[in-house]
């Protein structure tokens, strides 16, 4: 995951890289390409990330879609636009940001990954 953000290849992720991402992300969740995603548009890439790609038991899978709608969908319409998975994106790489310089190590990103999440600035 870090080294398919890493696109300079520099060691850290930036706020840049977070926005190009997310536009990356976008482009595959919106499969009738109407410049939004809707919480179905959501399932595939759930499943994706699932062990073994097979998609998570369906109690689980309702509980990932619901949390990444709360997170991405920041004017809580039901849709989630470009901008809003873009902000969402920095928002999630500045909580693993902690010596505050707007950009993420490895090290920052597992220290996220296992529940420490950055001070807020």
């Amino acid at each position: 995951m870090f080294a398919g953000q890493d696109t300079n290849r520099d060691g850290l992720i930036d706020q840049a890289e977070a926005r190009a991402e997310a536009a990356r992300v976008f482009r595959t969740l919106d499969v009738n390409r109407d410049a939004m995603c809707v919480i179905a548009e959501l399932d595939p890439q759930i499943a994706t990330g699932s062990p073994g790609r097979v998609g998570f038991p369906s109690d689980s899978h309702v509980v990932l879609r619901q949390a990444t709608m709360q997170l991405w969908d920041a004017d809580g319409d039901g849709r989630i636009t470009l901008a809003e998975t873009r902000q969402a994106f920095v928002d999630g790489l500045l909580k693993a940001d902690h010596d505050g310089d707007g950009k993420v190590t490895r090290a920052e990103l597992v220290r996220m990954h296992q529940g420490v999440i950055a001070p807020a600035r």
